[in-house]
């Protein structure tokens, strides 16, 4: 009987488990500057920059990465503005080049790295064989009449595949993340998760920064980010499983 009540224990732990071996991480995380006074009436997140170079996609022709490197800064524009609105403030995605008005904030970043490694090996054996990385750099900026003032600077970076494959007895979410991202990315679905979760730690940076200045709507919950090399203070579900399991939990 005792054993029956360790049972969501032993869950959470493995749980807990999984979800440091296929994660997204936050580090280099600086402050700018005086805090902020005044929640954003919005927050803008422009497509991410990314260089072909970055992406290390298969034996792809550049113009077939190129066109891949624009879906992936257009899905972790709308995936983060979408995260944004649930966790931090108001927020909507901005044509590139567009100034967004006085009283909100500007959330922009950089690709640094896109690494597909290998669905099979990921799914097979797992372990860290055939994972997939995806790295950025975001800065944040308060919008004045003044013009724009940085706020924070930080960098992800995230990884999936280092849990054990099918090929020593688990099997993973990755054929449920694929579904729910459709053919994102050419069926890409290390990618299209890395993409989830790393928006995600980005509307947590948000959601912290906004809570610690008493600016956060009661209506939110505040999130902590999952600051790289250290633990979190608790299993956080959003982050153990794959995108879209998670869409289905009511936040």
């Amino acid at each position: 009987m005792r054993a029956v009540k360790c049972l969501p224990q032993l869950f959470a732990l493995a749980a807990l488990a999984l979800s440091g071996c296929s994660s997204a991480g936050v580090y280099n995380l600086q402050k700018r500057g005086v805090p902020i006074s005044a929640a954003p009436r919005m927050i803008f997140v422009a497509p991410f920059t990314v260089r072909t170079d970055a992406l290390q996609l298969g034996e792809r022709s550049r113009a077939e990465k190129a066109a891949l490197g624009r879906q992936i800064s257009t899905n972790l524009a709308r995936r983060t503005a979408g995260e944004v609105r649930r966790y931090a403030a108001p927020s909507s995605v901005i044509a590139a080049g567009r100034s967004p008005g006085a009283g909100t904030w500007q959330v922009r970043g950089e690709i640094l790295k896109v690494d597909q490694g290998s669905r099979a090996l990921r799914a097979g054996i797992g372990l860290g064989a055939g994972r997939t990385e995806f790295r950025t750099r975001v800065t944040v900026s308060e919008i004045s009449r003044d013009g724009a003032r940085t706020i924070l600077t930080f960098r992800t970076t995230g990884v999936s595949g280092l849990e054990p494959g099918a090929a020593l007895g688990v099997v993973g979410g990755a054929g449920a993340a694929q579904v729910a991202g459709g053919a994102l990315l050419g069926g890409m679905s290390g990618v299209g998760t890395d993409i989830d979760r790393t928006a995600h730690e980005i509307a947590a940076v948000l959601s912290a920064y906004l809570s610690r200045n008493g600016l956060l709507s009661r209506s939110r919950p505040a999130l902590t980010p999952n600051m790289a090399g250290q633990l979190p203070s608790a299993v956080n579900t959003r982050r153990v499983l794959p995108a879209p399991v998670r869409d289905a939990i009511t936040p």
